[in-house]
């Protein structure tokens, strides 16, 4: 009797355990590219958002956003540019309740599946503005402001995350872009810096 009960649990806690796609455990590494492929699949309806901002605007969108420069990437799904500067945008579609802060290198998800470790996103966005940055100057266009946010998509995630830090869900993404600062006239040639980070992608 002890042992069939031994037996049963062990097919549970295996039939609970988040497989790869080999069929094998999913280890850290693995759980973290889970998370970060889900973020690649959730940028449709904020880059909607984006657009819909950008024809009201005479703005210009730069989709996909992956600028490279060197041997470096910015990893953002797309870029919205306008008379004010550059804004970044990462997304992330993952579900469950994040937790994480500013200065920690890797934050963690919880869902039915356990917990999951990915790299601090806010961390990713810095990176992110360094590289269009790099971008940018090397094309001498040093006065260009660029700015990074990471938006999380996914209507059943739940934030346990400090106010303040970077970060938004689609609908503060979407009042976000209803500041004054993203109307404010900078003198950015909007065209000529939207078609200098497309020919930058990769």
């Amino acid at each position: 009797m002890i042992f069939t009960l031994a037996i049963l649990g062990v097919i549970l806690m295996l039939l609970f355990i988040p497989m790869g796609s080999d069929g094998g455990i999913l280890n850290r590494k693995d759980k973290a590219k889970r998370a970060k492929d889900l973020g690649a699949k959730s940028a449709a309806a904020p880059l909607k958002a984006a657009k819909r901002f950008a024809v009201l605007h005479q703005y210009e969108v730069v989709s996909p956003g992956n600028v490279v420069s060197g041997d470096k990437e910015s990893g953002v799904d797309f870029i919205l540019v306008g008379c004010f500067g550059v804004l970044c945008v990462k997304c992330l579609g993952m579900a469950g309740t994040v937790y994480g802060a500013a200065n920690e290198s890797e934050w963690s998800r919880m869902d039915a599946s356990g917990r999951t470790a990915f790299p601090n996103p806010l961390d990713e966005a810095s990176a992110a503005t360094r590289v269009v940055r790099d971008v940018l100057f090397a094309a001498k266009r040093k006065n260009v402001p660029v700015e990074t946010v990471c938006v999380f998509t996914n209507p059943k995630v739940e934030l346990a995350l400090p106010r303040g830090t970077g970060h938004y869900t689609l609908k503060e993404f979407k009042n976000l872009l209803q500041k004054d600062k993203y109307l404010y006239d900078k003198g950015v040639d909007e065209k000529a810096v939207a078609q200098l980070l497309r020919e930058a992608v990769r």
